[in-house]
């Protein structure tokens, strides 16, 4: 019988994934049925989201729909679909709600405390 070594890649993987959990979907419930958000943790979200925000983690209005693009994943055409006729004055807020479900980017304490709605979540 022989055994396979294990390639170096399947050995760096687990270590590197070995904390690793998948967090559990953001439910968009614009809509029935809501649209799932999978936390944005891919290596190719991850470095695309880095690249949308300048030296002090801040993103251009600009890039506001590739950051939220990037964000949403395979879910954003149903997303947008939704968000792109609503006031810009909602953006933020959606996009800093999904920042802090997920925890994925740097937010200063004084920018979540000015989130609307941001009262409705009590684990704060």
């Amino acid at each position: 019988m022989v055994v396979k070594k294990k390639s170096r890649w399947s050995i760096l993987k687990a270590e590197a994934t070995q904390n690793y959990t998948v967090r559990a979907p953001y439910e968009f419930d614009a809509v029935d049925p809501p649209i799932k958000i999978k936390a944005p943790d891919t290596i190719e979200q991850m470095l695309a989201i880095a690249a949308l925000l300048d030296n002090s983690g801040a993103v251009s209005e600009r890039d506001f729909k590739s950051f939220l693009a990037t964000f949403c994943g395979d879910s954003f055409p149903a997303v947008w679909e939704v968000l792109r006729h609503e006031p810009f004055a909602v953006l933020l807020p959606f996009v800093e709600e999904l920042n802090q479900y997920f925890g994925s980017l740097p937010v200063e304490d004084a920018e979540v405390e000015e989130i609307p709605g941001k009262e409705l979540d009590s684990s704060n």
